[in-house]
């Protein structure tokens, strides 16, 4: 032991006849033929790429760097090197905390990070986190840098800066960079130009430079072109070629089959690809490898690969031509998933029975049919049950982009990943209010699994039952406010969101007895009274836009009379199915009736409790209960008032006897518009009648903005 303590280390280890053209390490990308390609980056690129990067990207010894993408990425050369020749403190975090956007803001903000490697796809929807005291400079690498996500950028890490970044794995991580300006208001976001000892050349197709704002295809040279590829000397052929315009002429330069075109100022602009390949969550693709690994199944004739999508949304869809069997699209995504990467496994397979083609005979991809459920690894079709499910349902279709969703689908053989599985993660928590791990989503696939764990211990649930849930909390036009039904919670209005304008701000109201130690509410006079308190704290001043359905009706109508009594002005009355019962006086022999219809009703609640929540949630049937028991007798002691505004009443037609207007008529000044919905009572909250309910709403709440900005 001795020996080992007293030895030390005298300077830095030399290996003999190491040059800079040595190699520093093989990196396997995605292949055309079913291989992938072993690329062989050289000591010089890799020295080449560090060298100024300190100074670029601002690195010092008081910087804080995040290793934040996989080893197997070679993005993460550059930041472990970047990290450590700037004298910096290199992060390593697990990836619970990767994965997990909050966790990830807290340590961003606890151990001020300075630098962060990251995909866009990871800042989609960073609108619900907040915003970041620390300097923290992003850099963006993998895909391409939507304008529109930049603003949303800029608001989370207002002191921070914005790097774009591109590269090639076959050029050494990266090649250029472009510095996002505080003030960037532009639809084109470049890749910006080249680092030091790099060259880029937009050629047309005779290799001849293109002018100044012409499509072109990208060629790179100088420092940092790779080797080759590893024992593939067909290949290298194609894409490594002599760089006639170096003066060198060993110089080689790399054929990256990007287009892409010079802006005014000299930044260049990415502009897609002009060929098969792909970027799919920073993961290149060659669609190639998938279609030849379809073509080498026995129930597969011929198949075809395409992406759909934009951003962060891009997916995979396999057409292929086959026999009819039921299993094929199981058999097909076992198969591929067995011999390819999950990011190369098609979300949709569409069995055809020919590939449509154009007169060349080539595959005409406007002639594929989109991908509909059966094209999808489902299960047999059981629709969601349940308002913790229907929620659910609501946030999956909307990141799956996938219309029917049953409660035993999983959510990864539907086309979902890890990023939008954090994406999930974080919907569920902004929207509903429950927090879970990314984890609980792997292990529980399925909104028929999920649901349990989102109301057993050790799981949190502090603000999935405030009286004011923000649905979609930021937007510029007046927010709408949604009134729960008879069971209390608001997250049925979730579904709505999807309808209405990316800037209309959505709010849900629940009841109170669901926490510890809070009181329910009276009477509905005070229901609304508390209500009004809590929408006064984000809109202190009308014009108000209510939305309520079912009991919740009742209540926006009185808060529609209390604020009209405080001099405000309702703009927006909405009911969905709500009766307005009047308050009578009754006998004593009625009396014993109606409380044996009492007693039944609570039953058919309870039941209707114990539908909608998982057996493990038991503590939560009795709360539910109790709730239901006070709403159903404060709404029988309710006497309602006149309101001047108008009404919106939509009426749930699918069954005999739908609500009359007439009811509504003593209570309501202005015009009652009526909107029929096909649909039972209890299910004017599942997606198609809310598609319905939220195109109506979308216009009116159109027409309201429209009037308020001719107004201002």
């Amino acid at each position: 032991m001795e020996s080992i303590t007293s030895c030390r280390l005298v300077g830095n280890p030399r290996v003999p006849g190491l040059t800079p053209s040595h190699l520093a390490y093989i990196i396997y990308t995605s292949g055309s033929t079913g291989k992938p390609k072993g690329v062989m980056i050289e000591h010089q690129g890799v020295v080449n790429l560090i060298h100024g990067r300190p100074e670029s990207f601002g690195i010092s010894t008081v910087s804080r760097a995040l290793l934040f993408t996989s080893l197997s990425f070679d993005h993460s050369v550059s930041e472990i090197f970047s990290a450590l020749t700037g004298g910096a403190c290199l992060h390593l975090v697990q990836d619970e905390i990767r994965l997990d956007r909050f966790r990830l803001w807290e340590y961003f903000e606890q151990h001020s990070i300075s630098h962060v490697s990251i995909t866009p796809t990871l800042l989609q929807d960073s609108t619900d986190l907040p915003p970041l005291t620390t300097p923290l400079t992003f850099v963006i690498m993998g895909e391409t840098l939507p304008s529109s996500l930049i603003p949303q950028v800029q608001k989370v890490v207002p002191n921070g800066k914005i790097i774009n970044e591109y590269g090639p794995t076959e050029t050494t991580v990266a090649t250029t960079i472009w510095k996002c300006p505080q003030n960037f208001k532009g639809d084109i976001v470049p890749i910006g130009r080249p680092i030091p000892n790099k060259t880029m050349y937009i050629l047309d197709k005779n290799q001849q430079p293109v002018p100044m704002g012409t499509i072109g295809e990208l060629y790179i040279g100088g420092v940092g072109v790779a080797r080759g590829y590893l024992n593939r000397p067909e290949l290298m052929t194609k894409v490594f070629l002599p760089d006639p315009f170096a003066g060198d002429k060993d110089a080689r330069m790399y054929k990256t089959g990007d287009l892409a075109r010079y802006l005014p100022d000299g930044n260049i602009t990415f502009l897609g690809r002009n060929d098969h390949q792909v970027k799919i969550r920073g993961f290149r693709v060659e669609l190639g490898e998938i279609e030849a690994q379809l073509n080498g199944h026995s129930l597969v004739q011929s198949a075809a690969v395409v992406v759909m999508g934009d951003g962060g949304d891009k997916k995979l869809v396999a057409y292929v031509v086959a026999r009819h069997n039921d299993q094929l699209v199981h058999t097909l995504r076992s198969y591929l998933t067995s011999c390819l990467p999950d990011y190369m496994v098609p979300a949709a397979f569409v069995r055809l029975d020919d590939l449509p083609l154009t007169a060349n005979g080539k595959l005409d991809r406007h002639r594929l049919p989109q991908p509909d459920y059966d094209a999808m690894a489902h299960q047999q079709y059981e629709p969601p049950n349940g308002i913790i499910e229907i929620a659910l349902l609501a946030i999956w279709t909307d990141l799956l982009k996938i219309d029917r969703i049953g409660r035993h689908d999983n959510f990864f053989m539907l086309g979902g990943h890890s990023l939008l599985a954090l994406r999930m993660v974080t919907q569920i928590r902004s929207l509903m209010g429950f927090k879970i791990t990314l984890g609980t989503l792997f292990m529980a696939p399925t909104i028929a699994e999920l649901v349990p764990h989102l109301l057993t211990a050790g799981s949190s649930q502090e603000d999935a039952f405030n009286v004011l849930l923000p649905i979609r909390p930021r937007g510029t036009r007046t927010p709408l406010f949604c009134v729960h039904h008879g069971l209390g919670i608001s997250w049925g209005y979730i579904g709505l969101s999807k309808h209405l304008d990316p800037d209309q701000p959505i709010y849900g109201l629940q009841a109170r007895g669901f926490v510890d130690g809070e009181q329910s509410a009276t009477s509905l006079e005070d229901m609304a009274l508390d209500y009004i308190e809590q929408i006064r704290r984000i809109q202190p001043h009308g014009p108000y836009c209510l939305l309520g359905y079912s009991f919740g009706g009742k209540v926006v109508h009185t808060m529609a009379t209390l604020f009209e009594s405080q001099g405000e002005r309702v703009a927006l009355l909405a009911v969905m199915d709500t009766v307005p019962m009047p308050k009578i006086q009754v006998s004593i022999e009625e009396q014993d009736n109606e409380a044996r219809e009492d007693a039944a009703a609570i039953q058919l609640f309870t039941n209707r409790v114990r539908e909608a929540l998982p057996d493990s949630a038991s503590p939560y049937v009795e709360r539910f209960r109790q709730v239901g028991r006070q709403i159903t007798s404060i709404s029988k002691k309710h006497t309602f008032s006149r309101c001047n505004s108008g009404m919106l009443l939509f009426r749930a037609v699918a069954l005999k006897n739908p609500i009359s207007p007439t009811g509504w008529k003593p209570h309501v000044m202005g015009v009652i518009d009526v909107f029929d919905i096909d649909c039972e009572h209890p299910h004017m909250d599942q997606p198609a009648p809310l598609a319905e309910i939220g195109r109506v709403l979308a216009q009116r709440l159109n027409e309201i903005h429209t009037g308020e900005t001719i107004h201002l």
